[in-house]
């Protein structure tokens, strides 16, 4: 997979993403509706673990090829805004605490103290990077999206929905216990996560189109 280095590329890879998951679980919701009336259920309880790994795989992806387009700019650390500089700065503390070699944690720190404001710094962009715990909730959600400079605020309102909803169902489900959800309670579910989602694909994208990520945007210096 080509590197994403331009807006082109950046709204590409949100929108294709985004395009396969939904098609995945709409096909799901086909099979349910050929269920017969006694395999409804399981194929309910299929389609919770189905949506949760939609949830959690999108907001990861798509915060990973954020980042990686904004590193791939080569910025000094002056230019990001706080929150992506917070994140530069957690890469390189982060080699430091892997490493049991006090050699190790010496290279960081004199890593830290030689950042010249001038200076291009590292923003990793691995997997790893975007910190979900394989458990998403929406504390977990609200912090993924602050820390790249985005608003989670308008779906406070499905604050309960996802972490008493479909973390609920979700984790009583994977741990093999006997959890079942109402069809079209799942239908609300699925609603309301990709509405999520399709506003994560929107902020993202706005934000590479406005420069949202350097420390003065000119859409925040207009305002």
């Amino acid at each position: 997979m080509p590197k994403i280095r331009t807006i082109g590329q950046l709204q590409a890879a949100l929108t294709e993403d985004l395009k396969w998951r939904t098609q995945e679980v709409s096909q799901w919701e086909a099979v349910t509706a050929r269920a017969k009336r006694h395999e409804l259920s399981a194929v309910v309880r299929g389609g919770v673990a189905l949506l949760y790994g939609h949830w959690e795989g999108y907001v990861k992806s798509a915060v990973t090829c954020y980042l990686e387009y904004v590193s791939l700019k080569g910025l000094p650390i002056a230019d990001l805004r706080d929150e992506l500089a917070a994140i530069a700065l957690r890469g390189l503390l982060g080699k430091g605490e892997a490493s049991k070699k006090a050699l190790d944690h010496t290279a960081v720190v004199s890593a830290i103290r030689e950042t010249r404001e001038d200076l291009p710094i590292k923003l990793p962009y691995d997997q790893a990077t975007v910190r979900t715990y394989s458990n998403l909730n929406f504390e977990r959600f609200e912090d993924i999206m602050h820390s790249i400079g985005c608003d989670s605020s308008r779906h406070d309102i499905h604050r309960g929905l996802i972490d008493l909803r479909l973390l609920k169902a979700r984790n009583e489900i994977a741990h093999g216990r006997e959890f079942y959800v109402e069809l079209e309670d799942w239908k609300v579910l699925r609603k309301r996560v990709f509405e999520i989602l399709a506003d994560v694909r929107s902020q993202i994208g706005n934000s590479a189109e406005n420069e949202e990520y350097r420390h003065s945007s000119p859409s925040r210096t207009s305002k």
